[in-house]
């Protein structure tokens, strides 16, 4: 197997983490990849995850400002794993796709539905790879519940309570993701639980949402270091209710700044039984209840004789695993390892990967008909946001940052 020649666009938090899931990558399998690059504007940012990389990898990237001078002084550059922010992702992922390099862009796929369709027909035209990085629905807890559902343990689902609440006033992560300019915190961080609601029960059709800004301040670190007051943008409270194509019926409910108490609930309703879903990365069981049993645990896995991991996550993860306690950081750096390793190997056996931009496309489309709909007070269906009959929220979105 030859090593996918790839270079490392953006070198910030979410770059570094990337970069911790090559090495997880090359520590279960050797010679998968060589990092030739890493690209960031800001050069003490890049020297710092170059520095990193020799550490991880056994030898120093070269370091560039932009991607485009990485490719013109290293030809033989493949691939690009871009991780950058939200509004950057079309602008730097459709010249690199046109100049013929494979493509893996972290979530979203693109600011705005128009956006990440831009990417899409570039990748098209280019015939080359674009996959997205949306890594829930790898955590093999979920790949579990796949199963379940996929097996019929619990019969033909009918409703889903989707419920995430978390606490206090702080910045959710970093001062930008409460920005309108880039989405706000339903794109940034809700659109894990979109992409998941629909890995699980299959495409969303419309969505009837309300939302409110709780916290029109929120505290965090100021360039000094000290904590400091900075006003937000972004609702923080969503409540939307789901129609699916199947039929089935959700209720969906995000809280990023409640006081007191948080609350994970993902539980999916069928005709035989009932699916509680842990949280994702958390490395809990999944939880069956039928009529006169509980499955969870081994119990559960014993159940289902076909399921198993594929060859590279049951490297990293055990082939059958029924939950995992780990620290973040190994959690973290295990599921980038996952989609590398899948966007190098649709790569070179001439596929598409597990998560193709038509695939990423749909997540933006999930949390815009959220927004679109909560900012016109009525339903909104999928079709409408993607055929850009429904865009008045994303034209904001672009308003704010132009």
């Amino acid at each position: 197997m030859e090593p996918l020649n790839l270079m490392l666009v953006g070198c910030g938090m979410m770059g570094a983490r990337h970069l911790r899931g090559y090495g997880e990558l090359e520590r279960v399998r050797p010679g998968t990849l060589k990092l030739r690059a890493v690209c960031d504007p800001v050069a003490e940012v890049a020297e710092a995850v170059a520095k990193e990389a020799e550490e991880l990898l056994g030898y120093r990237p070269p370091v560039y400002p932009r991607p485009g001078e990485a490719v013109a002084e290293e030809p033989g550059i493949e691939a690009a794993d871009i991780v950058t922010g939200n509004r950057s992702h079309d602008p730097i992922a459709i010249p690199l796709l046109e100049a013929g390099v494979h493509c893996l862009v972290e979530k979203p796929l693109g600011l705005t539905v128009a956006r990440a369709q831009s990417i899409i027909r570039a990748a098209r035209e280019s015939d080359r790879v674009l996959a997205v990085a949306e890594n829930n629905r790898r955590d093999p807890m979920n790949r579990l519940c796949r199963h379940v559902l996929d097996q019929g343990l619990i019969g033909e689902p009918n409703m889903v309570l989707m419920t995430s609440v978390g606490t206090g006033r702080r910045i959710v992560a970093t001062p930008w993701r409460h920005s309108t300019a880039n989405g706000g915190l339903a794109l940034d961080v809700g659109i894990h639980q979109g992409y998941m609601l629909e890995a699980f029960l299959g495409r969303i059709d419309a969505i009837c949402a309300t939302s409110r800004r709780v916290w029109p301040t929120r505290i965090g670190p100021g360039p000094d270091g000290q904590d400091t007051e900075y006003e937000v943008e972004s609702d923080d409270v969503f409540v939307a209710e789901l129609t699916f194509e199947s039929g089935v019926r959700g209720s969906w409910v995000m809280h990023f700044g409640a006081t007191g108490m948080g609350v994970f609930q993902r539980i999916i309703f069928g005709e035989a039984g009932t699916l509680e879903t842990p949280s994702d990365r958390g490395g809990a069981t999944p939880r069956a209840r039928l009529e006169g049993e509980t499955l969870e645990g081994d119990g559960l896995v014993e159940r289902l004789p076909g399921f198993g991991l594929n060859e590279i996550e049951a490297r990293l993860w055990g082939e059958r695993p029924s939950g995992y306690q780990l620290p973040y950081p190994e959690i973290d750096r295990k599921l980038i390892a996952s989609e590398v390793s899948d966007f190098g190997d649709a790569i070179r056996e001439g596929r598409e990967p597990e998560v193709p931009g038509e695939l990423g496309l749909r997540s933006v489309a999930i949390i815009w008909a959220l927004l679109e709909s909560a900012a016109s007070g009525c339903p909104v269906t999928l079709e409408q946001v993607l055929s850009g009959g429904m865009c008045e929220a994303q034209a904001e979105a672009e308003a704010a940052g132009s």
